[in-house]
């Protein structure tokens, strides 16, 4: 093969050294052997098969997926300013979300209930450069003397700025925090105290997740490293778990994107996905045996690191089927992987974003649709199947929005912005329902304790 080519293609002088140094195997080659094909025929069969693999794993969503992306939505998207709520901190706000947070009850509470010793409230949580978290009353509930749209606790758990919160599962009085002072920390809502404290990481502590139904905490940061913390052995099942360091994961660079897995029939231990800067790789790993798999970013499958994956989310709809990564690619690139493999269902375009960006996302409760910022201010709706095109632009925020959170039980987005605002956007069919008060100072209704 080797001969035929240097023949045909004229390397006279190649060929004669090619002769001469194997000349002995040549010899060896038996005369009724098939002339050998081409070898450039070889090598453009070889060159088509991996195109033809690589094209194999763009766009070629299963039967099931096929359908699902064909299934239209139902245009029931949140793109309606409900309440625009100010004045909560008196600097750009980092996090906001929804939840049912426990508190102490009131003195009215126990007048109706003397034996009540918790009470879930809905509220919305956020965190600021003041270094302060925040709970403001949602939904027409008052609170003792506080009614919807006042702040009814402030609590102070870190000497920075909180980046990401998440509550417990089983235990809603325990709020989970990371911060810019590099710690974590675990709060009782009900007192107001601190539960406990990890200062095992050496720079901000961006992401912060439950996972395994409160069992395991999983922390990523900027040291380039991700903390799994365990429920301590022997602990007493009546008191609020405590936990310790289980083991620690080194990675090429800082850590931004994180999203914990739901199980499923074929997924059944405990998975986090890991987005690091400087690598083109998802990490996949098992939290129970730590086993770790790699699922290259890069359609072509080389090592060239052209972005980070910002923001990870996984989709409501389909167990998880769907894994979405947010990237900070000049195109405003958002890919849509296949969750538990590297083939990309989707490409999307046309978000405004720098090198500078950190886009942040969230997925429509139906998974037809998806939210995504841009450093334009704007928030930008894509619909998951058919042509994956832009069907809303949410404007009003007038500075970096920078976070997002669905609520899927009201159907209600929630962002926040350096512009020290909250907005709750809904859909066409409930914006004309009553809204909470806007906010009021925090210096006037804000404590850290209960009132009544």
């Amino acid at each position: 093969m080797v001969q035929e080519f240097l023949q045909t293609q004229g390397y006279t002088d190649a060929l004669q050294a090619y002769e001469r140094e194997a000349k002995g195997i040549l010899e060896d080659i038996p005369k009724s052997m098939p002339v050998p094909k081409p070898l450039l025929e070889v090598l453009t069969d070889i060159r088509m098969s991996q195109l033809h693999s690589q094209l194999s794993q763009l766009n070629m969503p299963s039967e099931v997926e096929e359908r699902d992306f064909a299934t239209p939505g139902d245009d029931n998207i949140p793109a309606v300013v409900k309440d625009e709520i100010k004045d909560l901190h008196p600097n750009g706000i980092i996090f906001a979300q929804t939840a049912n947070v426990a508190v102490l009850p009131t003195f009215k509470d126990l007048e109706l209930d003397p034996t009540r010793t918790v009470k879930m409230v809905p509220a919305l949580v956020t965190s600021s450069s003041d270094r302060t978290v925040k709970f403001t009353l949602l939904d027409g509930q008052s609170h003792g003397d506080d009614q919807p749209g006042q702040v009814f606790k402030i609590l102070y758990p870190h000497e920075g700025v909180a980046l990401d919160i998440d509550f417990h599962p089983r235990h809603p009085e325990l709020m989970l925090t990371s911060a810019m002072d590099k710690s974590t920390v675990l709060t009782n809502t009900i007192t107001g105290e601190e539960h406990q404290h990890f200062k095992d990481h050496t720079k901000f502590v961006v992401r912060a997740k439950f996972a395994m139904n409160g069992d395991i905490i999983v922390t990523g940061s900027h040291d380039k490293k991700v903390n799994i913390y365990k429920i301590q052995p022997g602990q007493d099942a009546n008191q609020l778990p405590r936990y310790v360091l289980d083991k620690t994961l080194n990675f090429k660079g800082a850590v931004e994107g994180m999203c914990v897995l739901p199980l499923t029939s074929s997924r059944t231990t405990p998975t986090v996905v890991i987005g690091t800067r400087d690598d083109n790789y998802l990490h996949y790993v098992d939290l129970i045996n730590y086993n770790t798999v790699r699922y290259n970013m890069n359609v072509n499958k080389d090592d060239w690191v052209s972005f980070t994956p910002l923001d990870i989310s996984v989709s409501p709809h389909n167990n998880g089927g769907y894994l979405l990564v947010s990237t900070d690619s000049p195109t405003g690139r958002q890919i849509l992987f296949r969750t538990d493999s590297a083939l990309q269902l989707s490409n999307y375009y046309g978000v405004p974003t720098d090198g500078f960006s950190t886009p942040r996302n969230a997925w429509h409760k139906s998974g037809k649709y998806f939210y995504v910022t841009g450093n334009d201010h704007k928030i930008y709706c894509f619909q998951v199947g058919g042509n994956q095109k832009i069907v809303k632009i949410l404007e009003g925020h007038t500075s970096l929005v920078r976070g997002l959170f669905m609520d899927y039980q009201r159907n209600m987005l929630v962002s926040c912005s350096f512009d020290k605002s909250v907005r709750l956007w809904v859909s066409d069919s409930t914006s004309t329902e009553p809204s909470a008060a806007t906010a009021v100072a925090a210096d006037q209704t804000g404590m850290i304790l209960d009132q009544q």
